[in-house]
């Protein structure tokens, strides 16, 4: 399987709005040419790493959860909330302690969004609803989306409810929430150790560049064109790119809400790998 190495990192982008600087300051400093990207939405690349056809990702913090001995996670790193996230969103029609017995769409695109709104509902705000899956334009009672669908739905303001996942989390436990983190197959990580290892250096000094740079990233974001830069600019302070103690005390705590309510089987040890 050495052999057979790609001399290049396959590395996952997703294409909301959230990722936008850090792969902005990524080709900024790298020339365009760090890795072969590779896009899709959270649930595609999710797939693609459990494939081995990308080696690493901002992937849903599920998936690590998920699978703990077959995949692992870099340090210091994430796409997280402490408080408002804007862009995981639940929409509503009715308050949200109404919802019992409602019909709530769930977005296709998130597997971490969907688990997380079921804590927040039925452990948190003691309402039980029915979950279906749905397309961007499901009606009913109520929606849950994620990413650049849920900020143009905010703008668009046909909901009479709009609830902030982070936002409620955040009231709930007093910890961020760890939406992604950059997720790889523990045996692909070691097969490219060294290009690994160049990259998280990459990212680590991207991540501080694109803190620095927000203002002038939103003059050419392509965000830009439906969000306008100014408010670009504050969507963007909303997200933690960081990955401290308190982030991994979020991340094990949703571990452990998600094993009350069925969805993991166990709390795995938020260790990251040692790059």
């Amino acid at each position: 399987m050495t052999g057979e190495i790609n001399p290049r990192l396959r590395v996952g982008r997703i294409g909301y709005a959230n990722c936008t600087p850090i792969f902005m300051a990524l080709e900024e400093q790298s020339g365009g040419a760090v890795a072969e990207m590779v896009n899709g939405v959270p649930t595609e690349l999710n797939a693609m790493l459990a494939a081995g056809a990308i080696d690493i990702s901002p992937s849903s913090s599920i998936l690590w959860l998920e699978n703990p001995e077959e995949m692992t996670f870099l340090p210091d790193l994430s796409i997280s909330s402490i408080g408002a996230v804007e862009s995981v969103c639940l929409f509503s029609n009715k308050p949200l302690e109404q919802l019992g017995g409602a019909t709530i769409g769930l977005t296709g695109a998130s597997a971490t969004s969907k688990i997380l709104l079921k804590i927040l509902l039925q452990t948190f705000a003691g309402v039980n609803a029915s979950y279906v899956d749905a397309g961007e334009g499901m009606g009913g009672d109520a929606l849950l989306l994620i990413g650049d669908q849920a900020l143009k739905e905010r703008i668009a303001g046909k909901w009479l409810h709009v609830y902030d996942l982070g936002e409620l989390w955040l009231k709930a436990t007093g910890t961020p929430f760890v939406f992604a983190l950059w997720t790889g197959r523990r045996d692909r990580l070691e097969e490219k150790r060294e290009l690994i290892g160049d990259f998280y250096r990459k990212l680590v000094s991207a991540r501080q560049l694109a803190y620095r740079s927000y203002p002038r990233y939103a003059q050419t974001a392509g965000e830009t064109q439906w969000m306008g830069p100014e408010e670009l600019v504050r969507y963007w302070g909303t997200i933690s790119y960081d990955l401290t103690a308190w982030h991994l005390q979020g991340l094990k705590r949703f571990a452990s809400e998600a094993v009350k309510i069925g969805a993991i089987d166990s709390v795995p040890e938020p260790v990251p790998y040692q790059v």
